[in-house]
C-alpha cells in the first residue's frame, strides 16, 4: 500500500466514523439518518463505510452540522476505493453489522424459491428496526443468491462482522426452515435452529418464523459483541461497548453478574448521560436486583430508582423499546395497570420480535387480571426465544399466568423449569409452592418452601398480602402459599 492511497483510507475510515458515531449519538436508524439529509438509502449505506463523494460531503455538513472535511482533507476523488485499498474487502463499521443471505429453497421445486426469498426479505426488514444493528441491504445481499460461497468472503466484501444464512425445504404439506448465525471473520457458528411447521397458510408461517428467529438471535448478538468488547483495553470501551458487556452480564441473571452489570451502565451513562439504552437497562437491573432481593438498601427506593432510569429513558427516546419496556415494568408493580399495558405495548409496536417485552407485556396482564391474554403472550415469548438466557423467567411468568387462571396442572410443568433455570431466583420458588399445594402437594410444597428461604428473608402471608394487593392474581396465590404452611 503506497502512502498517498493509506492517507486517503484513513481519512475516509476517519469520516464513515464520524457519521455513525452522529447517528448512534442521535439515536436514529439508517432510514431517519437519510430522511434527514435528503440523501437515499443506498446513499447512506456507502457513507458509512467509507464510499462518498465532496458534494455528498457537503449535503451531509449542511444538515447535520458535522465538520467532516477537517483542515488536512485531501482530495478524495468520488470513485476512490472504500476504507482499504487491497483486496480484502470492506472493513466493518465500529458497530455491530450483520449480513441476511438469501435462503436456500432445497426443495427441488422453483414454486418454494418466493418463500425463501419472502423469508430472508422480512428478516432484513425486522432486524433493520434494531437501531444498534448496521444491517447490509437486500439488493447487496441477494447478489451471493444460488452461489455456493464462504461466509468469511462474504464477510469480507460487505464489511459485516456477522452473517445469517439458511435453507428451506417443503415436502408432504410441510416445510423445514433451518437457520444460522456465523460471525464472519471465523466462521463460527454462534447460534443455530430448526423449525418444523404444516405449510398450511404460508405467509402465517412466514410471519412466524421470522419473528422467531430475529427473537432468537438478537440476545445472541448482544452476547457476542459484549465478549468482543470485553477484550479490548479498559481505556478504550465506550459507552456502547459497556452497554454490551452489561447486558451480557445481565443475561446471565446472577447477583454477581447484575452487580457488575449496574456498574458498567453507570459508567456508561456518566460517558453519555443520555444515552437512553443505558439508562433503561440500568432501570431493568435496578428492578431485577430489587425483585431478587439482592438490592443492598431499602426495597422501596430501589423500585423508586428503578422508575427514575426507566423514566429518564423514555424521555430521552420514546423509541427505545427496552425503556417501554422497563417503564412497563415498574408501573405494573405500582399497580398501574392501564399506564403499565400501554408502555409495553409501545414496546412491542416498536420491536414485535422483543421476547423479554412480551413476557413483561404478559406478566403486566396478569397482573391486571387479564389472565387468558397473559397466557397467550407468555406463551408466546417461550415460543419466539426458548433457549433465551431468560427463559427461566419465560416460563416462570407462563406458569404465573396459568396459576392465576387456576389451571394448577398445566402451570406446573413451566413452574419446575423456571425454578430449574433460576435457581437463585427466591421469587419463582413462591409460584412453585402455590401451585404444588393447590395440586395437594404438600410435601413437595415444603421441601421448595424450605429451599426457599434460605435465599432470603423468610416467606411470610402479611408481607407477600401487603405487596401483591391489588395485583391480579393476589388471591390465589395466597391461597396456595397458606395450604402450603406459610406462616402470616
Amino acid at each position: 500500500m503506497n502512502v498517498a492511497n493509506g492517507s486517503i483510507s484513513d481519512e475516509r475510515k476517519r469520516i464513515a466514523g464520524l457519521i455513525r458515531d452522529y447517528i448512534a449519538r442521535e439515536r436514529m436508524s439508517r432510514e431517519q439518518f437519510a430522511f434527514r439529509t435528503k440523501l437515499g438509502k443506498s446513499t447512506v449505506d456507502k457513507l458509512l463505510v467509507g464510499l462518498f463523494s465532496d458534494k455528498t460531503l457537503a449535503i451531509v455538513e449542511s444538515q447535520t452540522g458535522l465538520a467532516l472535511r477537517g483542515p488536512h482533507y485531501p482530495d478524495l476523488p468520488a470513485t476512490a476505493s472504500p476504507l482499504v485499498v487491497d483486496d480484502s474487502g470492506l472493513p466493518s463499521p465500529d458497530g455491530p453489522s450483520l449480513a441476511v443471505l438469501s435462503f436456500t429453497n432445497m426443495s427441488g421445486d422453483p414454486g418454494q424459491e418466493h418463500f425463501a426469498d419472502g423469508l430472508a426479505e422480512d428478516i432484513i426488514t425486522d432486524l433493520s428496526r434494531l437501531r444498534w444493528l448496521f444491517v447490509i441491504a437486500r439488493n447487496s445481499t441477494f447478489t451471493y443468491k444460488g452461489r455456493a460461497v464462504d461466509v468469511r468472503q462474504v464477510g469480507r466484501e460487505l464489511g459485516v462482522r456477522y452473517i445469517l444464512e439458511g435453507s428451506v425445504r417443503a415436502a408432504a404439506g410441510r416445510i423445514r426452515i433451518t437457520a444460522q448465525l456465523v460471525e464472519a471473520a471465523t466462521g463460527k457458528h454462534i447460534w443455530a435452529e430448526r423449525y418444523d411447521r404444516e405449510l398450511g397458510d404460508i405467509f402465517a408461517v412466514q410471519d412466524e418464523i421470522t419473528r422467531n428467529i430475529v427473537a432468537a438471535i438478537e440476545p445472541h448478538l448482544y452476547a457476542a459483541e459484549g465478549l468482543r468488547a470485553a477484550a479490548r483495553p479498559p481505556g478504550s470501551i465506550d459507552a456502547w461497548g459497556l452497554v454490551v458487556r452489561a447486558m451480557g452480564l445481565m443475561n446471565r441473571v446472577g447477583r454477581a453478574h447484575n452487580e457488575e452489570a449496574r456498574a458498567l451502565l453507570a459508567r456508561a451513562i456518566a460517558i453519555e448521560p443520555r444515552y437512553a439504552r443505558a439508562h433503561a437497562l440500568l432501570g431493568w437491573a435496578v428492578w431485577w436486583a430489587t425483585a431478587s432481593h439482592w438490592w443492598p438498601g431499602d426495597r422501596d427506593e430501589g423500585f423508586a430508582q428503578a422508575v427514575r432510569h426507566a423514566q429518564e429513558a423514555v424521555a430521552l427516546d420514546p423509541a427505545e423499546p427496552w425503556a417501554r419496556m422497563t417503564l412497563g415494568y415498574c408501573l405494573s408493580e405500582t399497580r398501574q395497570h392501564e399506564r403499565a399495558l400501554a408502555e409495553l405495548r409501545a414496546a412491542l409496536d416498536i420491536n414485535p420480535n422483543f421476547a423479554l417485552g412480551r413476557a413483561a407485556h404478559g406478566w403486566a396482564l396478569t397482573m391486571a387480571g387479564r389472565f387468558d391474554a397473559a397466557i397467550v403472550e407468555t406463551g408466546l415469548a417461550i415460543r419466539m426465544s426458548p433457549t433465551d438466557s431468560f427463559a427461566g423467567h419465560y416460563t416462570a411468568l407462563h406458569g404465573l399466568a396459568l396459576l392465576a387462571a387456576r389451571r394448577f396442572a398445566e402451570a406446573l410443568p413451566f413452574l419446575h423449569a423456571s425454578v430449574a433455570a433460576l435457581a437463585d431466583y427466591p421469587g419463582h420458588y413462591h409460584s412453585l409452592i402455590s401451585c404444588c399445594a393447590h395440586l395437594g402437594q404438600i410435601e413437595e410444597a415444603r421441601a421448595f418452601l424450605e429451599t426457599r428461604n434460605r435465599l432470603g428473608p423468610p416467606v411470610r402471608l402479611g408481607v407477600l398480602r401487603r405487596r401483591l394487593e391489588g395485583l391480579g392474581h393476589c388471591d390465589v396465590f395466597l391461597e396456595g402459599l397458606a395450604k402450603a404452611g406459610v406462616p402470616e
